[in-house]
């Protein structure tokens, strides 16, 4: 990773932290987009991302190539309700928050034409970083049962084809809740050395006007590749006998889901919610859940 200045940095377990260097602040951005229209977040060799469409928002608004530090790496599909990144960038000159916020989307949306929005922008500690500042992280999960659909709520569901939701799918989701080797349900090209991930709490429940709608809910520390996918595939077909109950278990313990892989669900049913920077809030929301729709 190469810079135009140099900069100072901190080693840390997680990674190189790196710091504002002489005459640049350190900008955060609380954002949010659709992610049907982008081949994932982090930035890839001839595919539409989120990282490469903020990288040429700055280009027009400030002429400069920054260094994006996002606080996660979603799925090509997967949506964000609540995205926070930081990047280095020269002081002098720089607007004010609400001007820049005004320009930035009026750039984003009549010039660029994306299905993103910048929600928040400010000056942020020069030691902040998106990632590593994180406490936890709220992803949400909406599957749609039965036969009667939603115009907006159904498309944004995975579609599983039964008439009701199974009864015991808490109890499945239980499985997973705690400190495991998640490394059976990672995607196969997932690269992160340490498989081990924290989850503090999975919850369950349903839409109070549309039955048919069961809202997942994962609160945790971090999650791999596809982790949540696979988790919520394999959980719907245990609870609806096309999996045995034993094969999570053979999964935990062998690394692996051999024969009984389980779905991996579709990406357009995923949404990051919320990333914490309050530990004690992560924590009340993660234990205390926070059932909210639009709809």
């Amino acid at each position: 990773m190469s810079f135009a200045l140099p900069r100072p940095v901190l080693q840390t377990p997680r990674g190189p932290r790196y710091l504002p260097a002489e005459g640049e602040v350190n900008l955060r951005f609380d954002l949010s987009y659709s992610g049907h229209a982008f081949a994932g977040y982090q930035s890839q060799p001839h595919a539409n991302t989120v990282q490469d469409t903020l990288r040429e928002l700055w280009k027009i608004y400030r002429g400069e190539d920054p260094n994006l530090f996002g606080c996660s790496r979603l799925d090509a599909g997967v949506d964000a309700n609540h995205f926070v990144l930081n990047f280095f960038t020269r002081a002098e000159g720089l607007a004010d928050d609400d001007s820049m916020l005004r320009n930035l989307n009026g750039i984003l949306h009549s010039r660029l034409g994306v299905p993103v929005s910048v929600e928040r922008v400010s000056r942020a500690p020069g030691d902040f970083n998106a990632r590593f500042d994180a406490h936890g992280k709220h992803y949400r999960y909406l599957l749609w049962y039965g036969f009667r659909q939603h115009a907006i709520l159904t498309p944004r569901s995975w579609l599983v084809r039964c008439r009701n939701a199974p009864e015991d799918l808490d109890k499945v989701f239980s499985h997973f809740v705690g400190t495991h080797d998640f490394s059976a349900f990672r995607a196969s090209d997932c690269t992160a050395k340490n498989t081990v991930r924290t989850i503090r709490s999975v919850k369950t429940w349903h839409h109070p006007r549309f039955n048919e709608l069961t809202v997942v809910d994962f609160f945790g520390e971090g999650f791999l590749k596809n982790m949540i996918r696979n988790i919520v595939g394999a959980a719907v077909d245990c609870a609806t006998g096309k999996m045995p109950p034993e094969a999570l278990a053979q999964a935990f313990a062998h690394g692996t889901r051999g024969l009984n892989r389980g779905q991996c669900a579709p990406a357009h049913g995923l949404t990051l919610e919320r990333v914490y920077y309050d530990e004690q809030e992560y924590k009340t929301h993660a234990d205390g859940g926070v059932p909210f729709l639009l709809h």
